[in-house]
């Protein structure tokens, strides 16, 4: 599953819990993957997605899942940006979160940093292959 599957089993999950696509960008695009208004509160959530494959057609790694240390740097550099979300958009009208793909890898070192992220009031979105996406945390 690559970033724009990520993005595409995302946002009608997003939908269907009240939210309005404001912004939704493809791996070509630089910027805030998603970005969410929900009415009845009028909070906006920001999403930083990655994949667990390669987007990109043509590329040596397209289509195979990313390997162990490809995907702790996928989650690391995911990781990051969520940070620097929060520090550029933290207000009690926002919410920040990060998307993975529900791979073993990805699970296992979100898993070990699920605690912090909670406290910093990061949320964490995990799609399965088939396209279901829950919140985990």
């Amino acid at each position: 599953m690559d970033e724009n599957q990520v993005i595409a089993a995302l946002c009608p999950f997003l939908e269907r819990e009240g939210y309005r696509i404001k912004q939704r960008l493809s791996t070509i695009e630089h910027g805030v993957d998603v970005i969410a208004e929900q009415a009845a509160s009028g909070k906006t959530l920001y999403i930083e997605a990655k994949g667990g494959t390669s987007s990109r057609l043509g590329s040596p790694r397209h289509g195979k899942p990313y390997t162990q240390t490809q995907v702790f740097d996928r989650v690391a550099k995911g990781v990051f940006t969520g940070l620097q979300m929060l520090q550029r958009y933290q207000s009690p009208d926002t919410d920040i979160a990060l998307a993975f793909p529900a791979g073993r890898w990805e699970q296992s070192y979100l898993s070990s940093i699920a605690a912090p992220l909670k406290i910093l009031g990061v949320r964490l979105f995990l799609v399965d292959v088939d396209g279901t996406v829950r919140e985990a945390g």
